[in-house]
């Protein structure tokens, strides 16, 4: 018997594609997780999450980054993949959890209730909308859930504790390495060169957290330039006005929201151009030189000089 094929993106992970992997392998157990950019390898998948430019529950296509698309909840919520896929699965998802066991169950208000409490939170990080600290998104949040609940016996809180606290120590080893590596990482972000008069700043390196610094001491820069973790491509991305919000100081141009290879570059004259997201947050190149081109242009767009 053919085993299903979940498909996603490789590279960087977010909250949106983890959630929809995790939901799908929970209503299809030994499915097996395919992470790849590769066209042809999606095209073999049995689901497709994150990727594909295409939403069609038919299919069981759930992407979003395609142009065009405007799919959101009643409250302007924008839909980013694990909410596509909650919003078709979750129901499911909540009796498989709940079943069997406990009877009268409401699984539409369930479904609703875990899409306000987080995976709308999840879908408007994603997107670009805002970045809240909600419960379950803070590590206070996530151990509290741990706990028993009150339809359980309470003979497991022994083991429950142990859970939470490996969680706890993998949560600060992981903290202690981030913090270790910002401090690291400022000075080679102070190190960056600037361009257009202070606009640009174009780092050599991959993965650095530079919206710290940037935010902190360098008020002019609008666009950063930096390699893909990959090597594949050099991105531009936008600074927020404010650290830790998606409130940018400047947009990428609206022109370019959605497009990718051919499209963009045709709009840019920029021949390595490969996308720019629809939130006009960030977009890249092949080659450093196209990606520097890319900002220059966005500066360009602002008008900042007439």
């Amino acid at each position: 018997m053919k085993k299903m094929r979940i498909g996603t993106h490789g590279g960087s992970f977010h909250a949106d594609d983890a959630i929809s992997v995790a939901i799908l392998l929970a209503l299809h157990p030994g499915a097996q997780v395919v992470r790849s950019r590769d066209p042809e390898v999606w095209a073999t998948c049995d689901f497709l999450v994150d990727v594909g430019g295409e939403y069609d529950v038919e299919r069981k296509r759930f992407d979003h980054h395609q142009k065009g698309f405007r799919e959101q909840r009643e409250n302007g919520v924008r839909y980013a993949a694990s909410g596509l896929v909650w919003k078709t699965y979750g129901r499911i998802y909540a009796g498989l959890v709940c079943c069997p066991g406990y009877d009268g169950l409401d699984l539409e208000a369930i479904a609703r209730e875990v899409d306000i409490r987080l995976i709308q939170h999840a879908d408007a990080v994603d997107v670009g909308d805002w970045a809240p600290a909600e419960a379950h998104f803070s590590l206070t949040g996530i151990i509290n859930s741990m706990n028993s609940t009150w339809r359980e016996d309470s003979d497991g809180d022994d083991a429950r504790f142990e859970e939470a606290v490996a969680l706890a120590g993998t949560v600060l080893r992981n903290l202690v390495r981030e913090v270790e590596a910002e401090l690291a990482a400022a000075a080679k972000v102070r190190a960056g060169k600037l361009r257009s008069h202070g606009r640009i700043l174009v780092l050599e390196e991959a993965r650095l957290p530079f919206d710290p610094v940037v935010c902190a001491e360098m008020p002019d820069v609008l666009f950063i330039v930096y390699p893909e973790s990959r090597g594949e491509q050099t991105q531009v991305r936008v600074v927020p006005k404010v650290l830790g919000t998606f409130d940018a100081r400047a947009d990428l141009p609206d022109a370019w929201g959605g497009l990718r290879d051919a499209d963009l570059a045709q709009v840019t004259g920029v021949d390595d151009a490969v996308f720019c997201h629809t939130g006009l947050f960030i977009c890249g190149a092949r080659s450093q030189e196209g990606a520097i081109r890319l900002a220059e242009l966005a500066v360009a767009a602002l008008n900042l000089d007439s």
